[in-house]
């Protein structure tokens, strides 16, 4: 004959797992960069942008692949800083860093259309858009 904490004790076991497994889940999604995507997946999303805007060579693409995720894995890493100032000083330098190493890789006028592609972003983002430029 069971007792009362027996048959208690099973289903809330159950619950327990559940409420586990759906911690886990929804913790390795926060584990995320914003916009839910990984730096793999925002680097390959910028370098396919920088593609069609720019027209990059294949060489280009692949040294620019590399370019988007070094920076991607960093800028992920520097907007965990909580505070505001040291923040916003590390992406800037960041940020920097990033065009230094791809006006080694572009030519100039493909640089000078990325600044613009980059500009125009923040004008959008600012304005509650963002993302690449719609066609």
């Amino acid at each position: 004959m069971k007792t009362k904490s027996q048959s208690f004790s099973r289903p809330l076991f159950i619950f327990s797992l559940v409420t586990a497994w759906v911690s886990l889940c929804i913790s390795t999604g926060f584990a995320q960069q914003p916009g839910g995507l990984s730096a793999e997946d925002r680097a390959k999303r910028q370098t396919d942008m920088m593609k069609n805007e720019l027209k990059l060579t294949p060489d280009q693409e692949t040294k620019v692949y590399a370019i988007n995720l070094k920076y991607s894995q960093k800028m992920h890493d520097a907007r965990e800083i909580a505070d505001t100032t040291a923040r916003r000083k590390s992406l800037d330098s960041l940020n920097k860093q990033k065009d230094t190493d791809l006006k080694g890789v572009l030519t100039p006028d493909q640089f000078k259309s990325y600044q613009k592609l980059v500009e125009d972003m923040k004008a959008r983002r600012q304005q509650g858009g963002g993302g690449p430029p719609q066609r």
